[in-house]
């Protein structure tokens, strides 16, 4: 039977963190994961492997150096972000046609909600928005394997028969996790894009954002996916190089692990995956506020036209 998670999901996760002394937890867990299949997959998962086989089960490619996270939080939210191995920034200022159709192609990200239907052994990941406009409101079914700290998922088999199985390892929680990290933790939706100068005068927004997530979890990871309004969807499957670089220039997206300094208000995400082969292995430092159900960053404030300008992201909390 398929299962959509809710509040009332949560409610019962948190109910059963505060049995007695005398509860099982393992008890508890399993009574849990029978009530709600999604579970078992919430938390943060670390690519391992991309394994290619054909319809016959005979093995094409074994993919072990790609990098990404899937995490799952309740009631039913979901992020996914893949990058490829030796991903190179452009050689010059400007991007040639094949250097931005390989960077399009090398990186996947995608966010929306999940739900999972325990007897036909399907996960499906419902797109709230994609990097490739085309799979925006799309459903992804893969079918999924739980193994010892490992969660594999295999979507629908090509018209050859051939299948595609990604694993993914189970990340542990920091062995010491601060009353700051746990503010952090969760998904926060995307409110609102602010502008000001250094009077504190309001400045307008000519490009703000639609929808997006930014995701902390409890291993010490991060990522970030903004899209912006009006894309447009490829003519065709494949993208050219004009649609893949509108592609990217309307979709925000970053991975890898976070540092709170909060003496300073300032929060540090470390980039080792970037959508935009140019940011791979740097630093976003924003100085961070928290509100009532909100986070509020901000970057490094900039100059223009003899103006400092300082943007603010607003996020909204949605799951703890």
């Amino acid at each position: 039977m398929r299962s959509t998670y809710s509040a009332l999901a949560c409610v019962a996760l948190l109910l059963g963190g505060c049995a007695t002394p005398a509860a099982d937890e393992s008890q508890v867990a399993s009574a849990a994961a029978a009530d709600d299949p999604g579970v078992r997959f919430h938390g943060v998962w670390e690519l391992a492997s991309i394994v290619r086989y054909s319809g016959d089960g005979e093995e094409l490619s074994r993919n072990e150096t790609s990098t990404g996270f899937i995490i799952y939080a309740p009631p039913g939210y979901m992020g996914v972000v893949i990058q490829g191995a030796d991903r190179q920034p452009y050689v010059g200022d400007e991007a040639t046609p094949e250097e931005i159709l390989a960077a399009y192609r090398s990186y996947t990200s995608y966010f929306g909600g999940f739900t999972v239907d325990p007897e036909a052994g399907t996960v499906t990941h419902h797109l709230r928005a994609s990097m490739n406009p085309s799979g925006t409101g799309s459903d992804y079914v893969r079918h999924f394997e739980f193994g010892e700290n490992s969660l594999t998922l295999q979507p629908p088999a090509g018209a050859d028969g051939g299948v595609v199985r990604l694993t993914w390892k189970k990340l542990p929680d920091l062995p010491e996790l601060t009353d700051e990290h746990r503010r952090f933790i969760g998904f926060w939706e995307f409110a609102r894009l602010d502008r000001t100068e250094d009077s504190g005068a309001a400045l307008p927004v000519q490009r703000t954002y639609e929808d997006g997530f930014i995701i902390y979890s409890a291993s010490g990871h991060m990522a970030v996916h903004l899209v912006r309004p009006d894309r447009e969807l490829f003519a065709e499957g494949r993208p050219t190089a004009d649609e893949a670089g509108a592609a990217m220039g309307t979709y925000v997206s970053y991975f890898g692990p976070y540092t709170i300094h909060e003496d300073e208000g300032i929060v540090v995400h470390q980039r080792p995956g970037c959508w935009f082969p140019g940011c791979i292995g740097s630093d976003a430092r924003r100085g961070y506020e928290f509100g009532d159900g909100t986070l509020t960053l901000r970057p490094p404030a900039r100059q223009v036209d003899g103006r400092t300008v300082q943007d603010a992201l607003t996020w909204e909390r949605i799951s703890g």
